[in-house]
């Protein structure tokens, strides 16, 4: 015996969806039609399409991106947007964790990638902070001057 597949499950919870006294009027024809519809998976393929389980403790949470050209009438457009409305607390909270997460990491980015571009070999005098007094400062190839012990050769990579 075959295994139901994925599409025949999809298709089976549509039709249990379905009033029964609508579903009965369906003809073997037309069933077969709607079963055709749901197993050619023409109308769901992106370009992009990104489905990731998270996992939070406790949680069953899952993202999905997907995108592709729109091939959508503008009627089914405007009926949507009144079903899944884009401007939701929940989007707008996560449109905000977002732009922060990547300006964030987009810092971080350019602030590595600025200081990669400082040449290794510029040096900035120092002092050293734990060391206090003229003999040791000079036995360690340092210089002394204004009570401190400087060092000539600190690079900013250190």
């Amino acid at each position: 015996m075959k295994k139901p597949q994925h599409t025949d499950l999809t298709f089976e919870k549509l039709l249990a969806d379905i009033d029964p006294k609508v579903a009965n009027t369906f003809t073997v024809e037309q069933l077969e039609a709607i079963k055709r519809g749901f197993t050619s998976r023409a109308w769901t393929r992106h370009s992009l399409d990104i489905r990731v389980s998270v996992p939070i403790p406790g949680l069953r949470f899952y993202l999905v991106l997907l995108a592709g050209s729109e091939r959508r009438s503008k009627v089914r457009l405007s009926s949507e947007r009144g079903l899944y409305p884009f401007w939701t607390p929940v989007n707008i909270l996560f449109i905000m964790g977002f732009l922060s997460v990547l300006s964030i990491s987009g810092y971080t980015i350019f602030s590595f990638v600025l200081s990669s571009l400082t040449p290794l070999s510029s040096n900035y005098p120092t002092s050293i902070p734990w060391i206090y007094d003229k003999s040791e400062c000079e036995h360690t190839g340092r210089i002394w001057r204004d009570e401190k012990c400087w060092d000539s050769e600190h690079s900013p990579n250190f």
